[in-house]
């Protein structure tokens, strides 16, 4: 059973266990993510990292955060990194750009990609906000 654990994290995406190796994370807490689209792995390993999510929060985030509800559609249904961000945006008062800043230095190790990084999030956030001026 528990080489099954093992093997079954070969799934999770090259970038997915390239930062869980880099950051030493422990196999219990990457094994409910080879259940989530491939697309979504390193996010959730980011967030992992960023946060220091417990085993059970992981599974939480994996199975949707458990917001969804069975009366909605599968289109309504959101995946769990924008919920995930959703959340991190709640918390922006009870951090500092400096905190970000180091954080994404340790992550990426590289002021250039550390912007870069940065500047996509911008971009994500300006298109979040039109979405929200055309309802």
């Amino acid at each position: 059973m528990q080489f099954s654990q093992y093997k079954a994290l070969l799934k999770l995406s090259d970038e997915a266990l390239e930062l869980a190796d880099r950051h030493q994370i422990e196999e219990y807490r990457l094994r409910p993510i080879v259940s989530v689209a491939p697309e979504y792995h390193s996010e959730i390993v980011r967030q992992i990292i960023d946060f220091n999510l417990t085993a059970k929060q992981v599974r939480e985030l994996c199975d949707g955060d458990g917001l969804e509800t069975d009366t909605e559609e599968p289109l309504d249904k959101l995946p769990p990194a924008a919920m995930k961000m959703a959340r991190a945006v709640q918390a922006s008062n009870s951090t500092t750009p400096q905190d970000i800043a180091r954080a994404l230095m340790r992550q990426e190790g590289d002021a250039a990609i550390a912007r870069a990084r940065l500047q996509a999030l911008r971009k994500l956030l300006t298109e979040a906000e039109r979405y929200l001026t055309e309802d």
